[in-house]
């Protein structure tokens, strides 16, 4: 009997801090380290692996960083495919005011990577775009059940300031005029 209630509130916890752990506005993002898309091939010598921590955190890498967007994707995701010349746009736009993009492609098989793979190239993305083949990562920021794409805005300090989930058709308008607001605003 004890182990019984003890299994029950061990799940009961596990679940509780699943829950907890996920991003959400004014909650710190939640870390990762990822495989990079666009950069030497994944396994070869100086592969990178790419996290937030460059960004934001404690101790960033790169301490021009303002605004770091977190966009969450996969191949067989038309708005997403939409959303992410978007993104490069903004990209170029804001970067040098400290706008940081990272695109997490949640694809799990061979062919949907090969298809966001074509779609950096296609776009021309110069924003990371990452490999979260097992959604390991999705998992942490989405919860099991996320419309796509979904959109993190996350603050120097490492917590999240705003989240979109999916895309409408004045996505890209609303997008930059927060872009636009949080880089003013530092």
């Amino acid at each position: 009997m004890h182990f019984r209630t003890a299994f029950v509130a061990l799940t009961l916890s596990t679940a509780a801090l699943a829950q907890e752990e996920l991003a959400a506005v004014d909650k710190p993002a939640p870390t990762f380290r990822l495989p990079v898309y666009n950069g030497p091939a994944i396994g070869e010598p100086n592969a990178p692996m790419i996290g937030i921590d460059r960004y934001v955190g404690q101790d960033p890498t790169d301490k021009k960083t303002k605004l770091l967007v977190v966009s969450f994707m996969a191949s067989f995701c038309g708005p997403c495919k939409k959303e992410m010349p978007y993104l490069q746009s903004l990209h170029e736009k804001y970067k040098e005011q400290g706008l940081r993009v990272l695109m997490v492609a949640i694809d799990r098989e061979e062919d949907g990577q090969k298809k966001v793979a074509e779609l950096v190239a296609t776009n021309k993305v110069t924003f990371p775009v990452l490999k979260d083949r097992f959604n390991i990562v999705a998992r942490r920021w989405l919860g099991t059940q996320s419309p796509l794409p979904s959109l993190f805005m996350v603050r120097p300090d490492g917590t999240v300031k705003t989240v979109h989930r999916g895309y409408g058709d004045d996505a890209s308008t609303i997008l930059e005029k927060e872009v636009s607001a949080a880089l003013a605003t530092k």
